[in-house]
């Protein structure tokens, strides 16, 4: 958990900073957003949509890590997994490992669906004012660098969601293999 802290703290000061300089005027930095606004509007897209998906790209590596570590036999802290799915202990204390897995995949949804979302509202901006359905040109530039860069961090989560679910599914096979045993 600190290092998902950190590596958003990272980002939102960068973001705070590349905000405040705009806003306040910073001639340097406004000087090279004005020369290359593509450039500045693809690195606001990725410090921007990193930050949102920054729950979901450590929630599903650490799911695909802890899976992972399960199919190979290794011990997992039942109390650690606990802690990450948020759910009441009384409720899911008696759980199997397997089953904390599990529930800690399903508790990221909410926020998958909501990344997928805005994602796909910025490329579908993109997209219309590309087809110059709205007219304006110059922003049609802006808008696609801007969807170019929120496009990283989203194949990083798409990435690892696919990851992590292929380990769940192994996670299931084996504990019905063990189970018919």
């Amino acid at each position: 958990m600190k290092k998902e802290r950190i590596v958003w703290w990272l980002f939102m000061i960068l973001f705070a900073i590349t905000v405040i300089a705009a806003a306040f005027g910073i001639a340097a930095l406004i000087a090279v957003a004005a020369s290359n606004p593509e450039t500045a509007a693809f690195l606001i897209g990725l410090i921007g949509f990193w930050l949102f998906a920054n729950r979901l790209i450590f929630g599903y590596g650490g799911v695909a890590n802890a899976a992972s570590m399960f199919l190979k036999g290794e011990e997992l802290s039942k109390e650690t997994l606990m802690a990450k799915v948020k759910e009441p202990v009384e409720k899911i204390k008696e759980m199997s490992i397997a089953s904390l897995l599990i529930l800690w995949y399903n508790s990221l949804e909410p926020f998958k669906y909501a990344y997928y979302l805005a994602f796909f509202l910025v490329l579908t901006f993109s997209i219309i004012l590309g087809m110059n359905i709205i007219v304006a040109g110059p922003v049609a530039l802006v808008v696609k660098a801007l969807t170019y860069g929120a496009a990283i961090p989203t194949l990083i989560v798409w990435g690892l969601e696919l990851l992590s679910g292929y380990y769940i599914a192994e996670v299931v096979k084996k504990v019905s293999e063990d189970i018919n045993k």
